[in-house]
């Protein structure tokens, strides 16, 4: 198939676009002038090279392709760069939803976040939300997918599990929010690009909506004693910090990029992030990963970084 990858230079778009490679798909990416660098490979590839937020670049070169892998999503905000969820997350799938539909695409895949609500706690998920509509409302076949925090290899990136991994191999202790009894539910980034990948040619998934995680609900403290032992450490001292201390500091801060924790994320954080159910181990025949010190080998660089 003809296929076009918005976000392709991302984590998840990384390891989707090897997989469409391996299935011999023909690949057609959109990137911002000088991104391409962050692709994973460009031999083979069709370079699209525009802003998601201005069609009038790039919406020509969607004549003739098959189907949209859409994931431009950003997981916090810098208003002062335009870079906000209404942007990235509604008008970019508007725009690409459109044009899409405008060359007479057959199918789009869709990159939400699993707790996407009209409700959501956060607008992180109210602009998911939004933005799902968009896709469902069109003419177009699609699939959305809503994954749980996603872990693996992210290269030079620092993905979640990254992130913690860094601190605990940096810090005598691990600080953690509230009680660290709410529950998450980690998918692996080879098991979601699996299953965009399959999805363009699997009928029973069009106009259905998966949510994707590992299976096994585990609260943060479980996990962070998890990435703890997948950098060498028996086990992993932390500290609680109540919501209410916490909460005013991130009000106060989370709007600078140096501070590592934002409103949005910390209202997600204490709400939990499991999936209400696994139709996609089914349909897309995927065996999850388990979330084991065994499957997070990208961690063993901070083993060296591990004091004591």
């Amino acid at each position: 198939m003809k296929v076009f990858v918005t976000g392709a230079t991302g984590f998840v778009g990384r390891h989707i676009l090897a997989r469409l490679k391996e299935d011999g798909h023909i690949i057609s990416v959109l990137v911002r002038p000088g991104s391409e660098k962050n692709l994973p490979f460009i031999e083979g590839i069709g370079l699209v090279t525009g802003d998601i937020m201005d069609p009038s670049v790039w919406a020509k070169s969607l004549n003739n392709i098959d189907a949209v892998i859409h994931l431009t999503g950003i997981i916090r905000e810098f208003p002062a760069n335009e870079i906000t969820f209404e942007n990235l997350h509604f008008e970019a799938t508007r725009n690409i939803v459109e044009s899409a539909k405008a060359a007479n695409v057959k199918r789009f895949i869709h990159m939400s976040a699993n707790g996407a609500s009209p409700n959501g706690v956060s607008e992180y998920q109210t602009t998911k939300w939004r933005a799902e509509k968009l896709v469902t409302e069109s003419s177009m076949a699609w699939t959305i997918f809503r994954p749980s925090v996603i872990f693996g290899n992210a290269g030079a990136g620092m993905e979640f599990t990254a992130q913690i991994a860094k601190i605990i191999s940096m810090a005598p202790v691990m600080p953690v929010f509230g009680d660290g009894e709410y529950m998450l539910e980690p998918v692996a980034v080879p098991d979601v690009a699996d299953c965009f990948v399959k999805a363009l040619t699997e009928s029973s998934a069009e106009n259905k909506t998966f949510h994707l995680g590992c299976g096994t609900p585990l609260t943060y403290n479980e996990i962070i004693q998890i990435i703890g032992k997948a950098v060498g450490k028996i086990r992993t001292p932390t500290i609680k910090i109540p919501f209410g201390l916490i909460e005013p500091v991130v009000r106060a801060l989370g709007k600078f990029k140096s501070f590592p924790v934002t409103v949005d994320q910390l209202n997600i954080l204490k709400a939990g992030n499991t999936c209400p159910e696994h139709d996609f181990v089914g349909v897309f025949n995927v065996k999850p990963t388990e979330f084991t010190y065994k499957n997070l080998p990208h961690l063993a660089l901070f083993k060296k970084k591990r004091r004591g």
